[in-house]
């Protein structure tokens, strides 16, 4: 796993979290953007939770922390029902907060490489074998 890779893809997920506060503030109103900031907030906890139990489990074997990341997806969808049937979030507000997890993913391997990045990754991909 690559470390810094995970690390700008939080950064990123974090920081389009914040972009898209401000749009659905644009668009809805204070209502949307704080449904949009509780959906970066899940979104970002999402990958950070993903990160650390894909850390915790690397050449382990058949590790039990595997089984956490079924758990994990369980977790995430009760969040989001509750978030929108019990706590009655601006749904699109929460939808487009929530989305910050899919652009971190898209842009975070976008930003400028680590040193160490390139370092990890053999230049000609015939290495690789």
């Amino acid at each position: 796993m690559n470390a810094a890779l995970t690390d700008r893809i939080l950064l990123a997920t974090a920081a389009g979290g914040v972009l898209l506060v401000g749009l659905a503030f644009a668009i809805w109103g204070g209502e949307g953007a704080i449904a949009a900031a509780v959906g970066a907030t899940v979104a970002t906890a999402n990958w950070a939770a993903t990160r650390f139990l894909g850390r915790a489990s690397i050449g382990k074997g058949k590790n039990p922390l595997l089984a956490l990341m079924g758990f994990k997806t369980m977790a995430l969808a009760l969040v989001c029902w509750l978030a929108i049937t019990r706590f009655h979030l601006h749904f699109l507000g929460f939808t487009v907060g929530i989305s910050a997890l899919v652009l971190g993913i898209v842009l975070g391997p976008m930003l400028t490489p680590n040193a160490a990045d390139s370092a990890a990754t053999p230049a000609d991909p015939a290495e690789e074998t």
